[in-house]
């Protein structure tokens, strides 16, 4: 079954024989995947980050189909891009029958659907997560090879750099503390794409300072001791949920009650896209806020 992100219909259902066996009759008539080309015309992506890059990189009539996340505004930053194109699953009796010419996928997702399409002969290209600002550039280059839209991705680098802010302007003063804080009390750390945006926004970082790497829980009682000077979050979401109670503490909401907190949507930064320059530039802000709010209370009689 084909999903149209328009359509409102929803993901093949069914018990994991009926999808394998679905999948066996598929490769039974399947035959060989058509030779590729220099410019690959159809691209089906099974990864939301790499949905993302092709969605800026390719040509639209080049895309065969999106994973079913680029339709989600919560986490796609091309959303409200995608109508029309045909959603998928990650499955292999959805990618099958549309005989791609290129398969985008991510590390660590959808693994069985890679290793069928690979012994099937159909090119796969994988892509790492980003933890840092050139893991951005590097996964831009690799997409845009595989596409054959080098050019397309070097002037799409050049143009994520311009986006950030000069590293001297944003160190040109003490550099205010920040604290990356999220659900169920977890916080970001050394080796996370987060961590590095809000580096990069001329912030220092709890999780750095801590020594914490990759994403570790924060108790409260530690973030509180040590007196961030800004507090950065996720999306807000209006929903009930236990994971989001600890935003909702009173010692939380009292020590931040008159220190600045970001509130960065998740599209901007669970990628590593030219979007995360976005997500740099609203921080950026709340630092030269940060900054300026300190040397008014050194000024201060």
């Amino acid at each position: 079954m084909r999903t149209s992100f328009h359509t409102g219909q929803q993901r093949p259902r069914g018990h994991c024989f009926q999808a394998a066996l679905a999948a066996v009759v598929l490769i039974m008539g399947a035959g060989s995947p058509t030779p590729t080309s220099a410019k690959p015309e159809r691209i089906v992506s099974i990864n939301l980050c790499t949905d993302q890059l092709v969605m800026l990189l390719a040509d639209r009539d080049r895309i065969a189909s999106l994973s079913f996340l680029a339709a989600d505004p919560r986490a796609s930053a091309v959303a409200s891009e995608v109508s029309g194109l045909i959603a998928n699953h990650g499955l292999v009796e959805e990618i099958l029958p549309m005989n791609p010419d290129l398969v985008l996928a991510g590390t660590y997702t959808t693994q069985p659907s890679v290793f069928l399409l690979r012994n099937l002969g159909y090119p796969v290209v994988e892509l790492p997560l980003a933890a840092n600002l050139d893991d951005i550039r590097s996964n831009i280059r690799i997409v845009a090879g595989a596409i054959g839209e080098a050019a397309r991705g070097e002037a799409m680098i050049a143009a994520f750099d311009s986006k950030l802010p000069p590293q001297r302007a944003a160190q040109a003063r003490p550099r205010p503390l920040a604290v990356l804080y999220w659900a169920n009390g977890y916080t970001s750390g050394k080796g996370t794409l987060a961590n590095a945006a809000v580096e990069a926004a001329g912030f220092r970082t709890l999780g750095r300072e801590l020594g914490l790497t990759g994403t570790s829980q924060l108790p409260l009682e530690t973030l509180l001791a040590t007196e961030p000077d800004v507090l950065v979050v996720g999306q807000e979401r209006d929903g009930p949920a236990l994971a989001n109670e600890i935003f909702r503490h009173p010692a939380l909401k009292r020590a931040f009650a008159t220190r600045p907190k970001v509130s960065v949507p998740d599209h901007l930064w669970v990628c590593g896209t030219p979007y995360v320059a976005d997500a740099i530039a609203q921080l950026s802000t709340a630092r030269e806020d940060a900054q300026h709010d300190a040397y008014d209370r050194i000024d201060k009689p």
